[in-house]
């Protein structure tokens, strides 16, 4: 797959996109298919960050949530398709703009960097509520709500290895 050339209006980088994502209440097709690089961008972010685990528990929680992020995407691109018809395809870290720099946030391996970042996580659950409630399309709002609620599983697998770094 080529490498998904950005939009005008597009976020363009990975730290800007997350902040405008966590803005938006009720997505355009071009927030949706913000979201749908930054889940599939995710998975890597996650990837990066289970590498640097020492406790193979913590590392396997990690990869876990990365590999959900993945479903994400394809779960967002599947509301390009209800919406307008369109096939957008969520790329792999290699043809992703927000990872081409190399340059990418890598989560912090401390409980207290972790618990924060569940928080994000369960945050996530509200917004992707907030956008299914906004979007006008029964089928689309479920496939955002499913999302939503594997954001709460997600922050609950990094509450997890949290404790287990506390032991």
């Amino acid at each position: 797959m080529p490498i998904v050339t950005l939009e005008p209006g597009m976020p363009q980088t990975i730290g800007e996109a997350f902040a405008h994502i966590g803005t938006v209440t009720a997505p355009t097709v071009m927030d949706i298919k913000v979201m749908c690089l930054v889940e599939a961008a995710s998975k890597e972010l996650y990837r990066a960050t289970a590498a640097g685990a020492e406790n193979p528990a913590v590392a396997d929680l990690l990869r876990t949530n990365g590999d959900e992020e993945f479903v994400h995407a394809r779960r967002a691109a599947a509301v390009l398709k209800v919406l307008t018809g369109e096939d957008f395809t969520p790329p792999e870290a290699g043809d992703n703009p927000y990872l081409a720099s190399g340059v990418f946030p890598i989560g912090e391996l401390t409980p207290p960097a972790l618990r924060k970042l569940a928080q994000t996580e369960f945050d996530g659950e509200t917004l992707y509520e907030g956008w299914a409630a906004s979007i006008g399309n029964e089928e689309a709002a479920a496939l955002l709500r499913a999302n939503g609620r594997e954001e709460t599983d997600h922050g609950n697998r990094l509450l997890q290895a949290a404790a287990l770094l506390e032991g």
